[in-house]
């Protein structure tokens, strides 16, 4: 690479990390007094009784669909349990199958007097 590219993109670099930065910093310090959060926080812990905000919407607002996600991941881990079962049951079947000798067509066949 010339001298001249390298330059450019550690610029360039340089201007996005910048450019992070300085988004970052204004977002923290942004005002957020009179945001709706602040009622929305307020309002539900009032409605739930819950201390953190993330407990009252995971335990009062989505627990049956928390609840019901839980029961199919449940299910869906039992559903590739037995199927692999089976088809590791099936494969030591083939492989019996495969390992035993066909007796009959090896021994010759005796005459009937």
């Amino acid at each position: 690479m010339s001298k001249k590219l390298e330059r450019v993109i550690s610029l360039f670099l340089t201007l996005i990390i910048i450019i992070i930065v300085v988004n970052g910093l204004s977002l923290t310090y942004e005002d957020k007094a009179d945001s709706p959060i602040k009622e929305y926080i307020i309002e539900n812990h009032e409605e739930t009784g819950a201390v953190n905000l993330v407990e009252a919407v995971l335990l009062d607002f989505r627990a049956y669909d928390t609840f019901g996600e839980v029961i199919i991941l449940y299910i869906a881990i039992a559903g590739v349990i037995i199927l692999g079962k089976e088809m590791r049951k099936d494969k030591t079947e083939d492989e019996q199958d495969q390992e035993e000798p066909i007796e009959d067509s090896k021994k010759p066949k005796e005459e009937k007097t």
